[in-house]
């Protein structure tokens, strides 16, 4: 598979090991992750998609509301949908609007499909009453854990060059400077806009800065519990 950001250019060329020639394909399932030539996501979220549809109706069918407690129904959410959603959020979560806005709808279709509510029910309850977190959240929460980490030094060294400390760009002592900021990188497509090395300075620059130097369990949990609270009843 060639990767070309631009879906109007197409590259012919044939690939060639040992006379023997190497099939192009589209998209490629890498570590669990469907990748398209051109980055946009489409067949993963598609297959998440199929993954939230089945937990659905998996869910209406066997009513597990009536069974279960508020906790039990926690644990079958984050081990039937949840760890589908989190997996690589940090690289594919600024996909394109339509395909979040499904993904969002289904979403909404589990959590009242697991309580067992009305398809007309508000979900901002549901959330708050469950402690779960919507798909854009999930998305500040992963982006946030991995600020932290890179905050703290404890990602590869790759990474370093995406982020620029506001420190290190000039020496005054500004609140951004002095509190662990990161230069806002500037983005002319839609695709730089939708980039980790964008949104990870701006949504990290969005964090309580008294979080920043706590440790990421606690981070987690604090900056999890904000999120949640700004639901309404």
């Amino acid at each position: 598979m060639l990767i070309n950001s631009n879906s109007s250019q197409s590259c012919n060329f044939k690939v060639k090991i040992n006379d023997s020639e190497i099939k192009h394909t589209t998209c490629t399932k890498y570590l669990g992750v469907y990748i398209d030539q051109y980055l946009s996501w489409t067949e993963r979220m598609h297959n998440l998609e199929i993954k939230l549809s089945q937990n659905v109706a998996m869910f209406y069918f066997y009513r597990i509301a009536y069974y279960l407690s508020d906790n039990a129904l926690r644990s079958v959410y984050y081990s039937l949908t949840y760890s589908h959603l989190q997996y690589a959020i940090c690289v594919r979560g600024g996909a394109g609007k339509t395909a979040l806005k499904r993904l969002n709808v289904l979403h909404n279709k589990v959590l009242r499909a697991m309580t067992y509510c009305s398809y007309k029910s508000r979900v901002s309850p549901l959330y708050k009453k469950l402690n779960l977190l919507e798909i854009d959240d999930i998305y500040i929460l992963e982006i946030g854990k991995f600020m932290h980490r890179l905050h703290w030094g404890r990602i590869p060294v790759n990474f370093d060059q995406l982020f620029t400390p506001v420190s290190q760009a000039h020496s005054h002592a500004t609140r951004a400077a002095t509190q662990g900021g990161y230069i806002w990188q500037m983005a002319l497509t839609v695709k730089g806009k939708r980039s980790l090395k964008h949104l990870g300075p701006k949504i990290w620059d969005s964090i309580d800065p008294s979080l920043y130097d706590i440790s990421l369990p606690a981070f987690k949990r604090q900056l999890k519990d904000k999120l949640v609270n700004e639901y309404s009843d």
